[in-house]
């Protein structure tokens, strides 16, 4: 996905908040490698760039947490937005 459109990066942005924080839960049954496959679908990230291991995708949906944890995403300005989706979807194509 292009982050062009404030509007979409919002939407994406709420379910990729979502799905970060309840993979992130003590006893969540969804896995850190199952929680990155449904982020990276939805940022229309390339599998190319997944990360393998367990611990790798445990960091990255850690770092995706922190940065969406405690945004109001349905405040945030049209560019916030944009911004804050450009930097997740960074997050997930770092290599790990």
């Amino acid at each position: 996905m292009t982050p062009s459109d404030p509007q979409t990066c919002r939407r994406a942005l709420r379910e990729i908040a979502e799905i970060a924080a309840v993979a992130r839960l003590q006893d969540s049954r969804m896995s850190p490698q199952d929680a990155l496959a449904a982020i990276a679908a939805i940022a229309g990230w390339v599998e190319d760039e997944a990360p393998r291991s367990v611990a790798a995708c445990g960091d990255v949906i850690a770092s995706i947490n922190a940065l969406t944890g405690g945004a109001d995403i349905d405040d945030l300005t049209d560019r916030d937005a944009i911004d804050l989706f450009s930097r997740v979807a960074r997050t997930l194509q770092r290599r790990v």
